[in-house]
């Protein structure tokens, strides 16, 4: 995996990041200059370069060294930040964000650029185009969300003549030279300044503003650019009950007010290279060419009598008096500070940007000031009926901070008194893994919210249908974002008008953050194909159809290989995929905490196992060294529960409780080579099981399996027991097995959901290639079960999250994944109250048992934890702390929840008569 680039403070330079670096002028002279930093390619000798785009368009690059963090100006409120000089420390929200302009004009011909002002707000200016993708628009008392812009182009020709393409950012024209072209601005776009070209037949069709059309102008000048019309998707009211929709097509743009830009889900941000106008007219040198022109036309009246000047001469003077006005400002500098709010309650105002960095990620144990919380129960108490729900606590707390070391959350609490019976508010200091996020309070910083009309009877709506018709269009009075959540009744509201005022729960909506994907979905027809392309990079994933990228495979080698003698094909998929294969969202996570923690194994096979699982042997037997020791580090594992004579495998009659037993539509019909195909798969199952794994199938269904596999010492599953429930669908083997989880609701692993969804590239619920994806040849039942131990079942299981292969070795994976290990125990122990309560069918003799050998290592590791500060997946099969967790404690909140959950534990173990 490739390190981030660092820069010459040792800062880590992050995409978008604005960048200064020392440049030697024409004359000798030093001076700094600055970029945006869009990439950072690796050099053959391991050198980062970092690739800046500068304010006039170009390219340049400079070694990470040699530059320096200025600015950060992609920052939106609502984004988490954390300290540039601690990235692993507590983390905060930004509540505000302020960024300063600096805007110059450049020339076109080449020369130096002209300063137009400095220490501009971005409230002065506009983009070129008035309205964008994505941006939040008003009229009257509706507020929407532009989903597609049609542009208008004014070509200027070189004989002054000039005509409007409309439409013109579809494929009527092609740039020939732009004038600056960013690598976060859209394909087809088209800024004043650019040198464009286009058929004929389309500047035929054209409206000419000067002239006229002649088949000899091709190529011209993009003198102006203007939305010619948009489509809006409307999203709120002020009062949606009485005031029906504006039309989804807006052919005047200008009738609308904008409200805000789409925001981060779009990459649009103020940076060096964009270019803009002012809203109102400020700039001098506009106001200027306005008076000469002025004065111009005022001569030329004077003078009407005069002889007309030579066609040169009116040339020039007809680009000149068309362009001079039309050419926009190109932003060269910013500056952004910004307020934020940090978990332990801390305000902070006028923060530099440049001295905090973006989070990528937020856990569900990161609270912040203002957020709305529950309490978690994730099992029910031991002496609960079958039928019995998990109980919910129904108060709602207001969190005042938290302690990211200690993982504990200070709350308040709204209570009833018994004596006055008053409400009164009490804090109390919780885990964070006892808390939860309110489902009915999802709102968040920087949010968008609507004022709400009150409520009408329907005599008045006609009377409210006038007021709302004689509502300025301008108002943005009730349109805002969240800006403070931080008390208890009330939540702070900046408003479009620049007021900010706190308001009630009811009295406001919450605008659902919908991406443009569900938009485009959603309004069908209208929205044309030539946007495509942003919504595909929107389109949200769905928990039963993950699809994956093959970015983060460039992090870790994947090579199948033999492992003792002369293996098959299908020991040589599984020797791939214990070997680092990506089969999950994120790849298996080898390492340890420490690079001298070898005897921490993942969850593997036996050798003497691997060679004898498959009855096909091919004549490759080469192994290397390197990953003959890897193989035979996954082969020393826990020997599983056999010592009771549990069969690994046999053959049984089908459950009740079976996930797939009503799935009579996959269920095969019993063909020859269907049935032959099953036989060979039961006589692996039944001769190459690891000791850990154990499957039933079922002789009145054989299209129906179910596995259960130990979690591995070292992990923490250690202990555990994990049920899955398989169907051979009547194409298998063509397709692979379906796979459903037992998870009783709970959410024990990025790839194991709380609705059963097993997420593994093999079962073709992620993304993969090549040997990654289910093969009908070399793929089988084994290589399922062992993939889901191996690649699932996991040490580190926070890295097997999509993408966050990246963070392996970064202050901000360090930060997160002690805390989801601790999580993840927590979840295997509300299992293991699950399963003793509720055993799946055919396996309650098995369950039992397991508990009443492993129960008291269960409290034994749970002692370990709580006295000894042992973290989470450093202890060995007999629950003893191995050398690694000495420079490690796992936190105060985990020992919080353990020690509540360890009285459970008791009591469920000396219910099955365990040694306790």
């Amino acid at each position: 995996m490739t390190p981030q680039p660092q820069d010459a403070t040792g800062q880590t330079i992050s995409p978008y990041d604005l960048v200064m670096f020392q440049t030697t002028a024409g004359d000798g002279a030093r001076r700094h200059d600055r970029g945006l930093a869009v990439r950072a390619p690796p050099t053959a000798g391991g050198e980062r370069l970092i690739s800046m785009l500068l304010a006039d368009g170009t390219e340049a690059a400079k070694a990470a060294r040699d530059v320096t963090v200025a600015d950060r100006s992609f920052l939106f409120p609502g984004t988490t930040v954390a300290p540039a000089s601690d990235p692993g420390g507590q983390t905060g929200v930004i509540t505000g964000v302020a960024t300063a302009l600096d805007l110059v004009k450049l020339d076109v011909e080449g020369g130096e650029p002209r300063v137009v002002a400095t220490g501009v707000s971005t409230a002065e200016v506009r983009p070129v185009n008035e309205l964008s993708l994505g941006d939040y628009v008003v009229s009257g008392t509706w507020l929407g969300r532009v989903v597609e812009v049609s542009v208008d182009v004014d070509v200027l020709f070189d004989d002054g003549w000039a005509c409007r393409v409309t439409n013109g950012a579809g494929d009527k024209l092609r740039v020939v030279r732009g004038m600056v072209r960013g690598s976060h601005d859209k394909k087809n776009a088209f800024y004043p300044g650019d040198r464009v070209a286009g058929d004929a037949s389309v500047f035929n069709a054209s409206r000419w503003l000067r002239g006229h059309w002649k088949p000899s102008r091709t190529e011209g000048t993009v003198a102006k650019v203007e939305t010619g019309g948009v489509l809006v998707y409307w999203v709120a009211s002020l009062n949606a009950d009485v005031s029906a929709p504006p039309p989804a097509y807006q052919p005047n743009p200008r009738s609308l007010t904008f409200f805000c830009a789409g925001g981060s889900d779009l990459m649009w941000f103020w940076s060096v290279s964009r270019l803009c106008f002012f809203r109102h007219d400020r700039d001098p040198t506009n106001n200027n060419n306005n008076n000469n022109n002025n004065n111009n036309n005022n001569n030329n009246n004077k003078k009407n009598k005069k002889k007309k000047r030579r066609n040169g001469m009116k040339q020039r003077r007809r680009r000149a008096e068309f362009g001079a006005k039309k050419w926009p400002m190109v932003v060269a500098n910013t500056r952004t500070t910004v307020d934020v709010l940090w978990q332990d309650g801390e305000r902070q105002r006028g923060v530099p940007s440049a001295s905090i960095v973006r989070t990528l990620v937020r856990s569900e144990q990161d609270f912040f000031p203002g957020q709305r919380v529950v309490g978690r129960t994730l099992s029910p108490p031991v002496d609960a009926g079958d039928d019995s729900n998990i109980a919910t606590d129904a108060r709602v707390g207001v969190v005042k901070s938290h302690s990211y070391k200690d993982q504990t959350v200070c709350v308040s609490w709204n209570t009833s008194s018994a004596t006055t019976h008053e409400e009164e508010v009490v804090d109390t200091v919780m885990s964070t893994y006892d808390l939860a996020r309110s489902s009915d309070h999802k709102f968040f910083y920087g949010d968008m919210v609507v004022r709400l009309h009150p409520a009408v009877k329907e005599e008045t709506a006609a009377l409210v249908q006038k007021s709302n018709r004689a509502t300025n269009d301008n108002d943005l009075s009730w349109v805002g974002h969240i800006v403070d959540l931080c008390d208890a009744q009330y939540i702070d509201v900046k408003w479009g008008d620049g007021t900010t005022s706190k308001v009630l729960l009811h009295e406001i909506a919450f605008v659902k953050q919908r991406s443009l994907y569900e938009i485009h979905q959603e309004m069908g027809d209208w929205v044309h194909d030539e946007d495509d392309h942003d919504a595909s990079d929107d389109k949200p994933n769905e928990e039963d159809t993950i699809d994956g990228g093959s970015d983060a495979q460039d992090a870790l080698i994947g090579r199948g290989t033999a492992i003792i003698g002369k293996v098959g094909n299908i020991i040589k998929a599984v020797i791939r995929t214990l070997s680092g294969m990506l089969l999950a969202p994120g790849k298996m996570y080898m390492l340890s905490r420490s690079t001298a923690s070898a005897s921490i194994a993942e969850p593997a096979i036996m050798t003497e196992n691997v060679q004898a699982c498959s009855p096909t042997i091919s004549d490759d037997g080469d192994c290397p060294a390197e990953e003959a020791a890897a193989a035979q580090a996954l082969a020393s594992h826990d020997t599983g529960d056999n010592v009771f004579n549990f069969k690994h495998f046999d053959v049984v009659q089908s459950p009740h409780d079976h996930h797939y037993l009503d799935n009579k539509e996959q269920e095969c019909g019993g063909e020859r080579k269907w049935l032959k195909r099953v036989q060979e798969e039961w006589k692996i199952l039944d001769t190459s099981l690891p000791d850990t794994i154990y499957v039933r199938a079922y002789e009145n269904r054989m299209d129906l399996l179910r596995a259960v596999m130990v979690g591995a010492s070292g992990t923490p599953y250690h202990d555990g027991l994990f049920f899955f429930d398989l169907q051979l669908p009547p194409s298998y083997p063509t397709t692979p097995p379906l796979v459903n989880y037992h998870s009783f609701g709970l959410r024990v692993n990025p790839n194991l959901y709380p609705s059963g969804t097993v997420c593994l590239s093999l079962l073709n619920t992620f993304g993969g290639k090549d040997t990654e994806l289910w093969s009908p040849e070399s793929s089988s039942l084994l290589q399922v079960v062992i993939s889901i131990q191996g690649l699932v079942l996991v040490a580190q299981p926070y890295y097997n999250q999509a993408g966050y292969i990246a963070q392996i070795g970064t202050p901000e994976g360090r930060r997160n994944e002690m805390p989801y290990c601790e999580n993840t125990y927590l979840v295997n122990l509300h299992t293991m109250l699950h399963l003793i309560r509720r055993p799946p069918a055919g396996f309650e003799e098995f369950v039992r048992n397991h508990f009443c050998r492993r129960g008291r290592h269960v409290l034994k590791a749970c002692e370990a934890y709580l006295q000894e500060g042992c973290p989470v997946g450093t202890l060995d099969g007999e629950s003893l702390s191995m050398e690694v967790s000495k420079d490690w404690s796992c936190s105060m909140g985990f020992k919080l929840a353990l020690a509540s959950i360890v009285p459970r534990l008791v009591e469920s173990f000396s219910g099955i008569g365990a040694k306790v």
